[in-house]
């Protein structure tokens, strides 16, 4: 019997080391009587350590042992429920946890069975893994704001995230999905269900007939080996908001185009523009720059001498450009003291310092919705740029003596008749206020650079003081005199030369002879000294060559322009006469 015995016993060793899995034998009491070479490489332990001397048990994960102690009495007691392959987890010496898949037989003593396991651990992590990953996903896209659904390659809906259920006010899966969707009888045009597939995301932009609003839409096709389509994934994102804003900006867009074209075929010949009148090279010039500062919403500074038109080319950017509805707020920053320029622009409340008996509103909010004109910005105070520095990068402003923080909608348009880069270098001006403000420069010819404006802008203020045309003529010498006067006040010094002409009859221009005065007086000028008539002619030249000079502050190219000679001729003539 001991041989026939240790006969078996052999055998079954040599089929557990043939088996390739691991494998034990397992007494009753759980004891382990028989492991081979593979058990020793999942336990950690040696088959000495484990046959005879260690109990099934010790190997099995804590919440795993009532079961696996169950199954193994239960077994014994042929009990029809027990199963004889399932998973567990064990635990090898180091304490490692790993999940392995279990087949278990009686032998035929009715008392012993044997075990061979399968490591499935690999296996169990990417099931948990995906488990997970799939409960993060299913999460995501409940929570997700868009509007995601899958459809059947019958057009019926299999899933719906929870925004699509509220949305369709439903849980509608398992309906046709043009019905639900689209309020279509029959598939839509171009549906991917049936489409042929890239492996690509389709994206596109949608109007649903249902509601009429505007969704951005991504289709993703799931298909099988064969490449025919099964599923078709959706998620779509309203924007209804976006596209009527794209439509009204292409409206606005499209409505400048046309006026841009208009002002452009009209300014070809014009001889003015609004207020502004010319029909100079320059001129043209400037109305193509209004065309262009209107239709953007960028700052504008307009530089220029004084009398020139700055406020009036600030007036028609604001006339043609979209806030044209809005007010056009003049501010003179030259002629606000610098204690009172926060309440100028800010505005203050009442109690605010000394005199404030009532809520006063600065420039700033009066200028909401429209332009606000900066004339001479170069006068504003570093401080005081600092503080609307604040507003133009939209931080807004405070009201002297209240705390509410306001921001104002507003364009700038500023004029300067100085030099802004120059005034940078000398501290004057900040740079960073510089760089905001010189966005859009519009640069302003004297008078004296389109001469050939002359007698349009002449015309322009005789027909405006004539009023019923009784008023005086311009004689041949005072247009002359127009000619040749240097125009230091350029179109303002016009203006009021012509308007003192139609209110006190006297047609004055600083230091030029009167072309009212007759020519017997101007020759009873010239001071009586024994000369011939060569000598004589010589000092009136010098001394009207003189006189021009000191109005155009000695520059010669003005000077000699003024007198009708070129500067080659004024030079010698200056040397001729020793003038210094």
């Amino acid at each position: 019997m001991a041989r026939n015995s240790d006969a078996v016993h052999q055998w079954y060793r040599r089929v557990f080391e043939k088996s390739g899995a691991a494998s034990i034998i397992i007494e009753p009491d759980m004891t382990i009587s028989m492991a081979n070479v593979e058990f020793e490489k999942l336990s950690g332990f040696a088959r000495e350590e484990i046959e005879h001397r260690m109990k099934w048990s010790r190997f099995i994960a804590p919440e795993d042992l009532d079961k696996m102690v169950s199954y193994h009495h239960g077994r014994r007691r042929r009990e029809s429920l027990v199963p004889d392959e399932y998973d567990c987890r064990v635990v090898n010496r180091s304490g490692q946890v790993r999940d392995i898949w279990i087949k278990v037989a009686m032998l035929p003593d009715g008392k012993r069975s044997i075990a061979s396991f399968m490591d499935i651990t690999d296996l169990k992590t990417a099931q948990r893994e995906l488990q997970r990953s799939q409960a993060s996903l299913n999460g995501v896209i409940e929570a997700a704001g868009g509007l995601i659904y899958a459809v059947s390659k019958e057009y019926r809906i299999v899933f719906l995230n929870r925004s699509m259920r509220e949305k369709i006010g439903h849980n509608a899966t398992g309906e046709i999905c043009y019905a639900i969707f689209h309020g279509r009888n029959l598939p839509c045009t171009n549906c991917p269900v049936h489409a042929a597939s890239d492996g690509h995301p389709v994206r596109r932009e949608i109007q649903s007939e249902l509601d009429d609003r505007w969704y951005y839409a991504v289709t993703r096709q799931e298909v099988d080996p064969d490449k025919r389509v099964f599923t078709v994934e959706t998620l779509m994102i309203d924007i209804t908001e976006r596209k009527q804003a794209e439509e009204a900006l292409a409206a606005q867009a499209d409505h400048f185009r046309q006026e841009n074209r208009s002002l452009r075929t009209g300014m070809k010949e014009r001889f003015r523009f609004g207020a502004i009148i010319g029909k100079s090279h320059e001129m043209q010039a400037i109305y193509e720059n209004i065309v262009h500062a209107a239709a953007s919403s960028a700052n504008v500074i307009i530089y220029g001498e004084s009398g020139t038109g700055k406020e009036l080319v600030a007036q028609e950017i604001h006339n043609v450009g979209n806030r044209a509805e809005g007010p056009f707020v003049v501010v003179n920053c030259g002629a606000i003291p610098e204690h009172l320029l926060e309440s100028e622009f800010f505005g203050h409340k009442k109690g605010a310092f000394t005199g404030a008996d009532r809520d006063r509103a600065g420039h700033l909010h009066q200028a909401h919705g429209g332009t606000l004109f900066l004339d001479e910005i170069g006068e504003i105070t570093p401080a005081m740029q600092v503080k609307l520095l604040r507003v133009i990068d939209g931080k807004g402003f405070s009201p002297v003596g209240g705390g509410e923080v306001r921001k104002p909608d507003i364009r700038i348009i500023a004029a300067t008749n100085r030099d802004s880069e120059s005034l940078v270098r000398q501290g004057r001006m900040r740079e960073d206020f510089f760089f905001r403000m010189h966005v859009i420069p519009v640069y302003m010819p004297p008078l004296r650079d389109r001469r050939e404006d002359l007698p349009l802008l002449v015309d322009h203020f005789l027909n405006l003081y004539a009023g019923s045309g009784n008023g005086p003529k311009l004689t041949g010498a005072m247009l002359d005199a127009v000619y040749a006067h240097h125009w230091p006040g350029n179109v303002r010094e016009l203006q009021n030369v012509i308007h003192r002409y139609f209110t006190v009859n006297r047609f004055e221009l600083p230091g030029a002879p009167d072309p009212q005065k007759p020519a017997k007086e101007m020759f009873q000028s010239i001071p009586d000294q024994p000369a011939n008539l060569k000598e004589a002619l010589l000092d009136m030249e010098k001394k009207l060559i003189v006189s021009a000079l000191k109005k155009h502050r000695w520059r010669r190219s003005d000077t000699a322009a003024a007198l009708g000679i070129n500067r080659r001729t004024l030079f010698k003539k200056i040397q001729q006469h020793g003038i210094k």
